[in-house]
């Protein structure tokens, strides 16, 4: 990556801080993927996004770290603890009947 494109690249991070309504570069910058995949991902209807009425595709910057966190993914031990309380609750439910 030559150093103009990284310059590109952190300008339109320091961009996005400030931003609530992202195009799909300044989207694709914030996501760590390409404007292509960000394009893709729009025409699937993956991502949440808005059309204007010249047909601009747009983003809020709130609905795209939304989307990023949509699913979390427990920790061992947060799975081990569910583990555990399910084993107990059945092993009670067995002993009441």
């Amino acid at each position: 990556m030559s150093i103009e494109e990284r310059l590109e690249r952190i300008e339109a991070l320091l961009s996005i801080g400030v931003k609530e309504v992202l195009n799909v570069r300044e989207a694709a910058a914030m996501l760590g993927i390409s404007a292509d995949r960000v394009r893709h991902l729009v025409s699937d209807k993956v991502l949440p996004h808005y059309r204007n009425a010249a047909g601009r595709v747009t983003f809020l910057r709130s609905e795209l770290t939304d989307w990023c966190l949509a699913t979390r993914v427990p920790t061992q031990k947060e799975i081990e603890s569910q583990a555990a309380t399910y084993v107990v609750l059945k092993q009670r439910q067995k002993n009441r009947q």
